[in-house]
């Protein structure tokens, strides 16, 4: 790849951008860890059709390489070592096809008739497959990937190349990350004096929303609501979760105090996306509950960060808050990044017969605030 002169920014970071896009439409990048060493041939199996797997398996003298994540090795039942990506080298036998259709269906048990013949290797700390497994997480895809060691470097222009290096850097949020985009006066149906602002991340544009109610003293400290994007319980009422309860509830309560602030984060499926947060579904419909869907699904069991949320904060002049949660990461996140929380307040869940499995996971599981459930009646 050319390297920009500083046209379009940080090479690095530009280079990074791309690399997630590629995955995403279904193309293989090379990531290196030096300039000394051969470059790794990377697709994302989510989006990888039998033309690609064919492709790589030519490119290689070698068999082609699954990497996992630990959680999803020990879905699977195999020996995993924390933090360090599991990798399977598949049968030569099995079909460009075969291969490609793995993201299909991602029950532990089919998964592991269709692997039968693959070999796990030594866990090892791969810098290049743990970069490129959680830009495959960025992107909202399933965390495994194809990989091949090619037998001569990738020429032109047709394979994207990017460094380990810059791929961390690019996981970091730095402070001018976040732009502050747009503005307008919304009513909302609970205070009609609203204003929402809207911030754009500058590595993956992705968009987060603050929504400010009624006119809080910033001197003092905000009441304050941090809400993870729930498309399926926000807009669509789902049962599933007590997602939409909690933002309407939330609004409500913030009008009542006499003003605060509702960041709308997109980290739909606590940081997994849509797509994969309905394949959780169905796990759960099998028989997991809400977190273990997520392990079997190779995520661990929240994905999300929340220094975008201070980001935001400090760009609206909000250095205090009180905040309305159910949830001690949220808490625990704010005040590692320098914000003061001065209160906390839970949201009681109203539970029914599809959320009473997921409330109850969340409070023992996830060490969240509010009290016992009672089952519905």
């Amino acid at each position: 790849m050319i390297q920009s002169d500083g046209l379009n920014g940080d090479p690095s970071l530009v280079a990074s951008e791309r690399a997630l896009t590629e995955l995403r439409r279904g193309r293989a990048i090379a990531i290196s860890d030096s300039l000394l060493e051969e470059p790794l041939l990377v697709a994302a199996l989510e989006t990888a059709d039998a033309g690609l797997v064919s492709k790589l398996r030519g490119s290689s003298a070698l068999p082609l390489l699954l990497a996992l994540t630990a959680e999803r090795g020990q879905a699977l039942g195999l020996q995993t070592v924390a933090g360090h990506p599991l990798m399977l080298q598949l049968d030569p036998a099995m079909s460009d096809v075969a291969i490609a259709d793995l993201s299909h269906d991602w029950l532990a048990g089919h998964w592991r008739a269709a692997l039968a013949d693959a070999t796990p290797l030594a866990p090892s700390p791969d810098r290049r497959s743990a970069a490129a497994l959680q830009l495959a997480k960025r992107a909202r895809l399933l965390p495994a990937l194809i990989l091949a060691t090619p037998t001569l470097q990738p020429q032109g222009h047709d394979v994207l190349g990017v460094r380990v290096a810059d791929l961390e850097r690019f996981e970091a949020l730095q402070g001018d990350d976040l732009l502050r985009v747009s503005e307008a006066r919304v009513p909302l149906k609970d205070c009609e004096d609203s204003r929402l602002v809207l911030f754009r991340e500058r590595r993956d544009g992705t968009e987060h929303v603050a929504v400010m109610v009624g006119q809080p003293d910033i001197s003092l400290p905000v009441p304050l609501r941090l809400h993870s994007a729930c498309l399926t319980g926000d807009l669509l009422g789902s049962l599933r979760c007590d997602c939409g309860e909690q933002l309407s509830s939330a609004v409500e309560r913030l009008a009542a105090a006499g003003g605060g602030l509702l960041l709308y984060l997109a980290q739909e499926g606590r940081g997994i996306g849509l797509a994969n947060k309905l394949r959780a579904y169905q796990l759960q419909d099998s028989g997991f509950d809400t977190i273990d869907a997520d392990l079997q699904l190779g995520f661990t069991a929240d994905e999300r960060t929340y220094d975008v949320a201070a980001a935001m904060l400090r760009q609206l002049n909000i250095p205090a808050v009180r905040m309305l949660t159910n949830s001690p990461q949220k808490v625990r996140a704010l005040r590692e990044a320098g914000i003061t929380v001065a209160d906390i307040g839970a949201l009681a869940p109203t539970p029914n017969p599809h959320n009473v499995r997921y409330i109850r996971t969340k409070q023992q599981r996830a060490g969240h605030f509010h009290a016992g459930v009672e089952e519905p009646t």
